[in-house]
């Protein structure tokens, strides 16, 4: 009986994974097929293996991979740093403090993630637009920076902190050092994994983001990445083979980030749990 349990349960995982890996190996193999082949062979494994639409998405004359890629970097990079600056320092002040307002404001972090940024986008635009910032990668960044992504990132930071004992805070005040000092010198490199984990998230999360950038930015200001893909498909025609090139270029980046803080991410998915 238990043999056939685990059977099925092998059965079902290898399911799972074949359904969730089959976009990622079409994005894939397709990437190395003529058009022809991806529409009548789309499953198939490239044959021959080419390399044209690698070659005519990186050599394209509007440069849309490269426009798309220096903007995605740049709006990303500005989120992140924003995002644990203030993330970390608010999740130090909620995990360390038992007052009603630490309480308040981790009630508040949390409900904001049960918000999507879809529903505050009109009222927001139309602030961004009074301050003169829609349009504007400045104007993006503010509204990534003030979205879910915050209360997510908040959440995690206070419940790292958390497992972070108190003494270690009441040795560096008997020492002498500022609340200031205790954080960045002392208490923000431990909060290494969390970071890890945030950064990566809030990466991912800022990196694939369409609509926002779609609408405030606009694409007669700048293209990001997705928006570049967006773009490049066309009205009655569309060249797959450049859309999927697009696609496996894109991701590139943010695999190789992934790769190089892995360890830092499962420890700070590991260690992060809240503590009452």
């Amino acid at each position: 009986m238990k043999q056939e349990r685990g059977l099925i349960f092998r059965l079902f995982a290898i399911l799972i994974t074949a359904i969730f890996t089959l976009p990622l190996y079409l994005a894939v193999v397709n990437v190395f097929k003529t058009l022809e082949q991806i529409r009548y062979r789309p499953i198939a494994l490239p044959a021959p293996f080419i390399w044209d639409n690698l070659i005519t998405v990186i050599n394209r004359p509007d440069n849309l991979l490269f426009e798309g890629l220096k903007y995605s970097l740049l709006i990303t990079a500005s989120t992140v740093i924003l995002l644990v600056f203030f993330a970390s320092t608010i999740g130090f002040y909620i995990a360390r403090s038992d007052s009603r307002l630490s309480r308040f404001l981790l009630f508040l972090f949390v409900a904001g993630m049960l918000i999507p940024p879809q529903v505050t986008l009109i009222p927001v635009t139309r602030l961004l637009k009074f301050m003169g910032l829609m349009g504007s990668f400045q104007g993006l960044v503010l509204y990534l920076a003030g979205s879910g992504m915050l209360s997510f990132a908040v959440f995690v930071y206070a419940g790292f902190v958390k497992s972070i004992p108190r003494e270690l805070d009441e040795s560096a005040m008997i020492e002498g050092a500022s609340r200031f000092t205790l954080f960045w010198r002392i208490i923000f490199p431990l909060m290494r994994p969390a970071t890890a984990t945030v950064v990566i998230f809030l990466s991912l999360w800022t990196w694939n983001e369409f609509l926002l950038p779609l609408i405030i930015v606009g694409p007669s200001q700048g293209i990001t990445i997705t928006t570049g893909i967006y773009t490049a498909v066309g009205t009655y025609t569309s060249d797959y083979g450049q859309i999927f090139s697009l696609m496996f270029l894109s991701a590139l980046p943010m695999l190789a980030f992934f790769f190089l803080l892995q360890k830092e991410f499962i420890a700070g998915l590991t260690a992060g749990s809240l503590k009452g």
